[in-house]
């Protein structure tokens, strides 16, 4: 009788706070319920999804990709995660730092985060645009979007 009078009372000082995002995935449920599943990730995951399948259609399944990547601490680790699982069997390297360096991987993915998300985690990382134009010139462009410059070491 005490849990069922506790859970009673956690509902009642949670409700607003669980109506809040009762509505928020009724909302995102409309939005979504009628798209394609890739739309739905591109929507959702923005923009891990978009640049992963750019970098998905220009590299081979064996290949290697650093990702140097302007983006918070935090989202390093989470970009990391989303192109690990997006580009498999690919082998993925996400770096904060112009200067990283990866053996054997002859791609280089220059990834900038949304404003967005730079505004909720501002980037905290090694980033040196002379160093990247010096490092990215003797290489080949792949390809070239919002989010993203893919390149390749030339043959």
């Amino acid at each position: 009788f005490l849990l069922a009078g506790l859970f009673a009372l956690w509902v009642l000082v949670a409700w607003p706070k669980l109506s809040e995002q009762f509505a928020s995935l009724e909302s995102w449920r409309s939005r979504l319920s009628d798209r394609p599943m890739a739309e739905r990730l591109a929507l959702v995951d923005y923009p891990a999804y978009i640049v992963a399948e750019q970098v998905r259609q220009k590299t081979p399944a064996d290949a290697c990709i650093l990702f140097v990547s302007y983006t918070g601490p935090e989202h390093v680790n989470y970009y990391k995660t989303r192109f690990d699982y997006y580009l498999y069997p690919r082998r993925v390297q996400v770096r904060a730092d112009t200067g990283a360096a990866a053996h054997d991987c002859p791609y280089l993915a220059v990834f900038r985060d949304s404003p967005n998300n730079l505004k909720i985690e501002p980037f905290a990382g090694v980033w040196n645009e002379e160093q990247l134009r010096h490092r990215v010139a003797s290489l080949e462009k792949v390809h070239a979007g919002a989010h993203l410059e893919l390149y390749r070491v030339r043959p």
